[in-house]
């Protein structure tokens, strides 16, 4: 990235996941998705335990010699989507297009069946940003 960004311009980095923000919500669904997958999270790249104060890329921003004035910020939002657009979602998580159709085809009827009409989400996001320096 850093040959990307001028000397002294900032890179910016966005993202973050988006869960079922009713634990109750989102332990039904990890109850019926546990025989096909052990989780459908994304781990960090740089393996950056979730509790870190720092998260990915921010942790690689901190080691590169190319960045300086690295921080983060935590947007919280929360939202509401019909169970059927959770599902939509849901069908574009990797772990889940891996599956045999069979399989995803029956885990997403599962997952429909637990679900409320309405599915309240937290959907947070995670924002990076880092100065490039003139020089490493």
């Amino acid at each position: 990235m850093a040959e990307l960004v001028r000397p002294g311009g900032v890179f910016a980095s966005s993202g973050g996941p988006l869960r079922p923000a009713d634990p109750a919500v989102g332990e039904a669904v990890r109850t019926v998705r546990a025989p096909f997958l052990d989780t459908d999270e994304i781990p960090s790249p740089d393996g950056t335990p979730p509790e870190h104060a720092m998260q990915w890329p921010g942790t690689e921003l901190l080691q590169s010699p190319w960045f300086t004035d690295v921080r983060q910020w935590i947007i919280e939002r929360r939202y509401a989507l019909s169970a059927g657009d959770y599902l939509g979602h849901l069908f574009t998580i990797s772990a889940y297009l891996v599956l045999a159709p069979a399989q995803r085809e029956e885990l997403f009827r599962r997952i429909g069946r637990v679900l409320p009409e309405v599915v309240e989400m937290e959907a947070d996001i995670t924002l990076h940003l880092a100065r490039r320096r003139h020089e490493p």
